[in-house]
């Protein structure tokens, strides 16, 4: 179910692609929580939490492993995003900024694959001593066997 996945990550710029065939900036009538709520807003705060449901959904169903790097990316054009308008308040950023988000990014998917290889390892380990084990004990029954009846 990579597909869940996939859709996961292009729905936070669902509000961008939506703003070349249409206008995005129309203000929604009758929204309780909101005085002035716009279509682009709206459209990305419903795209959030769908995200979220769509990872949920594509681990649930095993998605193919990689798919995760699609999002990795689409997660670290939002945060550049997020890092430009709540602290610099505008969309050019400093390239300091820029190779520090890269650095951190890196450094995480770095650490994930390390744990990753880990977890594998550890399964493989785990995997030839269940086998070690099982064959043992299956000798060791077979002995008992012949001892009895002899």
């Amino acid at each position: 179910m990579s597909a869940f996945v996939l859709i996961s990550a292009i729905l936070p710029f669902l509000n961008n692609i939506v703003g070349y065939f249409m206008d995005v900036n129309v203000q929604l009538a009758n929204n309780a929580g909101e005085r002035r709520l716009d279509l682009d807003s709206a459209i990305y705060f419903l795209s959030i939490p769908s995200c979220i449901i769509l990872l949920a959904l594509g681990g649930l169903f095993k998605a193919h492993r990689y798919t995760f790097y699609v999002v990795l990316v689409s997660g670290y054009f939002h945060l550049v995003t997020y890092i430009k308008f709540i602290f610099f308040n505008k969309n050019i950023i400093s390239g300091y900024a820029d190779i520090a988000i890269v650095v951190i990014i890196a450094l995480i998917i770095y650490l994930v694959y390390r744990l990753d290889n880990y977890y594998r390892e550890i399964s493989v380990i785990d995997q030839f001593n269940n086998s070690t084990l099982e064959r043992f004990s299956s000798i060791l029954f077979k002995r008992n066997d012949i001892t009895k009846n002899e």
